[in-house]
């Protein structure tokens, strides 16, 4: 599924959604995007500037192209959202 401001914006509304119902964040967003890899950390694990940030999440790109994932800022390589906690 390629990655696009739409896909992040919808992204966004299910973390809120999943936040209010109290269910499990990326199992929840795994389900809702299957072909999309999420990771889950806390933002002060981070070392780069976010693409997005939210509330209590910063959004950050991720490409698996290579063996190796790697944060990316171009949407269109990205395939994979990492999902720092802001505590």
């Amino acid at each position: 599924m390629p990655m696009n401001e739409s896909l992040l914006t919808s992204i966004e509304a299910t973390i809120k959604a999943l936040m209010a119902t109290g269910n499990p964040l990326v199992p929840g967003l795994r389900n809702q995007f299957p072909d999309i890899t999420f990771v889950r950390c806390s933002a002060s694990d981070m070392d780069a500037t976010p693409y997005r940030i939210s509330n209590r999440y910063q959004h950050y790109l991720m490409n698996r192209s290579d063996v190796c994932i790697k944060l990316t800022d171009q949407l269109e390589s990205a395939d994979g959202v990492i999902v720092a906690e802001v505590e």
